[in-house]
């Protein structure tokens, strides 16, 4: 019995893995749909805590759930993709945990780098450029996710 365990689902196992390891090393394809599949986990983890939040009217809450549902079916083309590409739900998950610590560090060193580039030091009294500077950083912290999710 064990030998035919090991013959037959292990050794199936470890050259599965090995098929799928090949693709993703060289397919970039596949490496940016990993990307795309963290960025959407990430945004459905902010959408999920806002949902959670009970002073948010119903106005927003059906454009956050409309949003959500929206993510949601590209998280799952993509996932499904994945999976029929031979990857397990697992090795998608490890991947995307790790991905995640990635996007994080992206994001942050964008945050960082356009609050000293657009604000500085200096104390801003008027509240549109102000907000104009703060629309610059957040362009460009997408900037930065979309770059991540290219590869670059």
């Amino acid at each position: 019995m064990v030998v035919v365990f090991e013959e037959q689902v292990v050794k199936k196992t470890e050259q599965k893995l090995k098929q799928t390891l090949v693709k993703l090393k060289e397919n970039v394809h596949l490496q940016q749909n990993f990307r795309e599949l963290t960025d959407l986990s990430s945004t459905l983890e902010r959408i999920k805590v806002i949902l959670e939040d009970f002073e948010i009217n119903k106005q927003n809450r059906d454009k956050r759930v409309a949003k959500r549902n929206e993510l949601l079916e590209k998280h799952d083309k993509i996932y499904t993709e994945l999976i029929s590409e031979g990857f397990e739900d697992s090795w998608i998950t490890t991947i995307v945990k790790h991905e995640m610590k990635n996007l994080k560090k992206v994001i942050k060193e964008a945050r960082e780098e356009a609050y000293k580039e657009y604000f500085g030091k200096v104390e801003i009294e008027d509240d549109d450029l102000m907000d104009d500077r703060f629309d610059l950083v957040l362009q460009q912290i997408q900037q930065a996710k979309n770059k991540y999710i290219k590869g670059n």
